[in-house]
């Protein structure tokens, strides 16, 4: 194709094409379709030659969605046959073809025609022009439809997880990230002509300038999800004491630009704060991820697999590198992929969240000192086992066991002394307990023993050995230790669980009230 710029915006189609005529139009050898921003009318001239005999239909698609006008002129044997105007300076409605890109049919007849291109736009100027019979754009149009469906339809399952995982756990960033994958999915559908296409096909102005106002808000939403995504509140406090400064700037910025500016200044200077946010993103994330932030480093290859995209898309926008449909949904591959690794980062996320519940839960249900379970876990652990052995029969066994004298030990040696006598306990309780026993710290320095499927004569006996066990044993300032159990045994069909409980106190009482060094059985 053959180009002529026209910086005085005043040529009519047949002073172009005689312009051509004249040999004044340059030859296109670098195949450009990408002018990045400029005032200037794009005229373009394809020379197309059928040589059949018969006419042939063939359609011509600028495959671009956000161009103010588009004209096309054929012109056969120096005269002007046929004029179509296109763009989305015209209601959708107006088009000759219902399709997201504009297009049209035209039947060639035999021998040479001349197409004559007019672009004219606020926008960045791109205008790839593809040529081809009904069934190759049939077949392109269904190439892209798998790809959109397949984007949309990912970008839409994302959501939702998020959008589930918000409302279960009640997480803020959860919601941004779905607002700002929501804010790139309706930029998105924007900029490709879907919304012209399905949404507003009868508002020109929500067509030229829905789409300045989505990137303002995917831009906004972007800096408010890396702030609260990185927890800045911890690992970066002087950005989170910023934050609200950053919000408003932006928001002042945008109210300058969108009153005072023309929608080439708009998009243009978004562009720009889109390039510069990326960079910021990227430098949070490193930051962050210096400061011991787990999530960034997820945070940091998503963001760059996104700025990556936008940044070959930009550049065969602004006619940097060379044209290519890859190229142009670089942005929209490079956002997919990281709108995934985002979102595996926040499953990530949940799933460290629910380790560390899980972790306090336990801890709390975990004496720190013994590492035995304390009095909290008792009842979770010990129902079931309790009912179970209520339909089976089985008759149950509870030990109380108190360290005779312990205030002493803490008053003449110290707490530390205490603590290590506490620890050796437990760790002798353990060995010489069954795995299917539960013992536990009951409080300060009295322990107990649940024993499933213990009558009390076994019972009795357990007692009576832990009790010879700890009075022969030796600690390290502490010459002896003795101790004073109360054993209660019952069948659970017999008796409740709590007044086992209540049982097994009075046996201990009874056995420090004998002078301790003893076991008491019920």
């Amino acid at each position: 194709m053959l180009l002529l710029l026209d910086k005085q915006n005043n040529l009519t189609p047949e002073q172009a094409f005689n312009t051509y005529k004249e040999n004044r139009f340059a030859q296109n050898s670098r195949n450009q379709v990408s002018f990045g921003f400029t005032k200037n009318t794009v005229w373009g001239v394809l020379p197309i030659t059928n040589s059949a005999t018969d006419s042939s239909i063939q359609v011509l698609k600028i495959d671009n969605a956000w161009l103010d006008e588009i004209d096309i002129y054929f012109f056969k044997n120096d005269q002007l046959r046929r004029h179509v105007a296109l763009g989305d300076s015209l209601l959708f409605t107006q088009r000759p073809r219902d399709e997201r890109m504009p297009a049209v049919a035209h039947s060639f007849e035999a021998g040479e025609t001349f197409v004559l291109f007019r672009f004219q736009s606020e926008d960045p100027m791109t205008i790839p022009i593809y040529l081809g019979n009904e069934g190759a754009i049939a077949s392109y149009k269904s190439e892209n439809a798998y790809f959109y469906g397949a984007l949309y339809g990912s970008l839409l399952i994302l959501l939702i997880y998020n959008f589930v995982l918000y409302f279960y756990l009640k997480e803020r960033r959860y919601l941004l990230y779905s607002l700002y994958l929501f804010a790139f999915t309706a930029f998105n559908f924007t900029y490709t002509g879907h919304g012209f296409w399905v949404a507003w096909s009868d508002s020109i102005w929500l067509q030229q300038w829905v789409m300045p106002t989505l990137m303002f808000c995917y831009i906004f939403s972007g800096v408010v999800f890396t702030i609260e995504f990185l927890n800045t509140r911890v690992f970066l406090p002087a950005l989170y004491s910023a934050r609200r400064k950053i919000y408003f700037g932006l928001l002042i910025l945008a109210c300058v630009i969108f009153l005072t500016g023309s929608r080439s200044v708009i998009v243009m200077v978004q562009l720009m704060i889109l390039t510069t946010m990326s960079i910021w993103m990227l430098v949070i994330g490193y930051f962050s991820y210096k400061g011991g932030n787990p999530l960034a480093k997820f945070f940091i290859p998503a963001i760059a697999m996104g700025t990556g995209g936008a940044t070959i898309s930009s550049l065969a926008t602004w006619g940097v590198i060379p044209y290519s449909q890859w190229a142009f949904r670089g942005i929209e591959i490079g956002m997919l992929i990281e709108m995934s690794l985002l979102s595996i980062s926040l499953g990530f996320n949940f799933k460290m969240v629910q380790e560390a519940r899980k972790s306090a839960e336990t801890n709390a249900r975990l004496d720190p000192l013994t590492n035995l379970y304390n009095r909290r876990a008792f009842p979770d652990l010990v129902h079931p086992i309790w009912l179970l052995g209520k339909r089976n029969k089985n008759p149950m066994s509870i030990i109380l066991m108190d360290l005779d004298w312990f205030k002493r030990i803490n008053d003449q040696f110290g707490h530390t002394v205490g603590d290590e006598v506490l620890e050796r306990v437990s760790l002798e309780l353990k060995k010489r307990l069954r795995d299917s026993d539960i013992p536990l710290r009951w409080g300060g320095e009295e322990f107990l023993i649940f024993l499933p499927n213990t009558e009390g004569g076994k019972a009795k006996h357990l007692a009576e050995s832990l009790r010879k066990h700890f009075e022969t044993l030796s600690f390290n300032k502490v010459n002896k230790i003795t101790t004073s159990i109360g054993v209660a045994s019952a069948f659970p069909s017999q008796i409740d669980l709590d007044k086992l409980i209540m049982r097994a106190d009075e046996a201990l009482y009874s056995a420090k009230q004998k002078g301790r060094n003893q076991v008491v059985a019920v």
